[in-house]
C-alpha cells in the first residue's frame, strides 16, 4: 500500500462511496475520532484541571500554524469560522476605506462590508471564470484601502495569484485581506512572500478538522496601524493577572498582538482538534499534497476530453484549484447519486472536489457514472 492509499484507508467515508464533495465540507479521519474521544474523556476526568495543558497545547497549535505560513505565533489568532473572523475586523478601518473584492466571492467577503457603510467595487469575471490582474487593477483608485478575495473562488474553482496580488496592493499601500478556506490544507501559503496582512480560513474543508474551528493571520506591522477595535475581558491585560486580588478590573490594556482578537475563553476541544489535523497535514507535507492533487486535477481534466464532457474549470495550471466543475445533465447526476458518487450539482453544474484521500479509481468511478446515464 502506498502513502496515499495508507492516507485513504484513515477516512472511512472513501469506503462508503466516492466522496468528492470537501468544498461543501470534508469527513475526519479516525485518528481525529480517537483524538476528539480522547478528549472528552480528559475533560470527563479531570473538569477544569484540563485547562493548564490544554492551553500550552493550543499555543503548540499556533505555532505549528505559524510555522505552516511562515509567520510568527504572535499573528496567529483562533476563530470558530471564516464569517466570525470577517466581523472582528469591520470597525478597524475607517468607513470612507473603500474596498475591492471579486464578483464571484462567497458573500462572506462583501456583506460585512456594505452593511457598515464601505463603498464596495466588484472586479468581473470572464465568461470561463479567469479574474486577470489587470481587471483588479483597473478598479484601485487613491480612495482604495482594502482588497478582499478568496484565494480559490467558492463558484468556478478560480485560483489566486496571491503573490502578483499582494504585488500590487503593496505597491499601492492596499490593505490585503485573504480567505483561504477552500485552498488551506491542500495548497501552500506564503503570507510574507505574498504581502497578506490578514488571513483566514476554516478548518472544516480541505484540512479535515471538523465543525468549529479556523484561525486568523494578521501581520504585526498591520496591527500597529490598526488595532482592533472589539474589546472583552479576554483580550485585554490586567494590572494584576491574579482575579482573586483584584478588586477593580477596569484598568486594562489591549493586547497588542493577534490574540487581540480572541475575545472569550477557546473553544479548547476544536481547537486542538484543528492542531491534530494541521499535525497531520504536516506529516504529509503540504507540498506533496498539492503536487499529488495536481495530478487528480490532471487526470479529471484527460477523463473529461476523452467522454467529450465539457470542463468548465479549464484554467492553466497556475490558476487551477482543488475544485473543478463539469457540465453534466440532471439525468446524469442521478446516475451519480445512484452509485453513492457525492458531489455539489446546481444548475447543471457539477462541482468535484478533489483532496489527498482521493484516487484515479474515484475519478474512473465518477465518469463511469456519467456514462452509464448516456447509455
Amino acid at each position: 500500500m502506498n502513502k496515499w492509499e495508507t492516507i485513504r484507508a484513515d477516512y472511512p467515508v472513501t469506503s462508503n462511496g466516492v466522496y468528492l464533495f470537501t468544498n461543501g465540507g470534508g469527513p475526519v479521519s479516525t485518528s481525529l475520532v480517537e483524538k476528539g474521544t480522547a478528549l472528552l474523556t480528559e475533560l470527563s476526568n479531570k473538569g477544569r484541571l484540563v485547562m493548564p495543558g490544554w492551553d500550552h497545547q493550543a499555543n503548540e497549535v499556533r505555532q505549528l500554524l505559524a510555522n505552516m505560513i511562515r509567520a510568527r505565533a504572535s499573528e496567529i489568532a483562533f476563530v470558530t469560522n471564516t464569517a466570525h473572523a470577517m466581523t472582528l475586523l469591520y470597525e478597524m478601518f475607517p468607513l470612507d476605506y473603500e474596498v475591492i473584492t471579486m464578483r464571484d466571492e462567497f458573500p462572506t467577503s462583501f456583506v460585512g462590508w456594505l452593511h457598515r457603510g464601505h463603498t464596495v467595487h466588484f472586479v468581473n469575471s470572464n465568461a470561463g471564470g479567469h479574474i486577470s490582474l489587470e481587471d483588479i487593477e483597473a478598479q484601485i483608485t487613491p480612495a482604495t484601502k482594502i482588497l478582499i478575495t478568496s484565494h480559490v473562488m467558492f463558484r468556478t474553482g478560480f485560483r489566486q495569484d496571491l503573490e502578483a496580488i499582494g504585488q500590487l496592493c503593496k505597491q499601492h499601500d492596499i490593505i490585503f485581506i485573504v480567505d483561504a478556506t477552500q485552498s488551506f490544507g491542500v495548497n501552500d501559503i506564503d503570507v510574507a512572500g505574498s504581502n497578506i496582512d490578514i488571513l483566514i480560513f476554516h478548518g472544516y474543508k480541505w484540512v479535515t478538522a471538523g465543525y468549529g474551528a479556523g484561525a486568523m493571520y494578521a501581520s504585526q506591522q498591520l496591527l500597529d496601524r490598526y488595532p482592533p477595535a472589539v474589546m472583552s475581558w479576554y483580550n485585554v491585560d490586567y494590572e494584576n493577572p491574579d482575579f482573586d486580588l483584584v478588586q477593580d478590573y477596569t484598568q486594562f490594556t489591549p493586547k497588542k498582538n493577534a490574540r487581540a482578537f480572541e475575545t472569550g475563553t477557546l473553544p479548547f476541544i476544536n481547537i486542538l482538534l484543528l492542531g491534530h489535523a494541521l499535525a497531520y497535514l504536516n506529516r504529509i507535507g503540504i507540498a506533496d499534497i498539492e503536487a499529488y492533487v495536481a495530478t487528480l486535477i490532471q487526470y479529471l481534466a484527460e477523463k473529461a476530453a476523452a467522454h467529450k464532457i465539457t470542463l468548465l474549470s479549464d484554467f492553466v495550471p497556475a490558476h487551477r484549484s482543488a475544485i473543478q466543475r463539469l457540465a453534466i445533465t440532471p439525468e446524469q447526476h442521478s446516475k451519480l447519486v445512484q452509485h453513492n458518487i457525492m458531489a455539489r450539482y446546481k444548475n447543471g453544474r457539477l462541482t468535484v472536489a478533489l483532496n489527498f484521500y482521493n484516487n484515479k479509481e474515484d475519478i474512473d468511478k465518477l465518469f463511469a457514472g456519467l456514462c452509464l446515464s448516456r447509455d
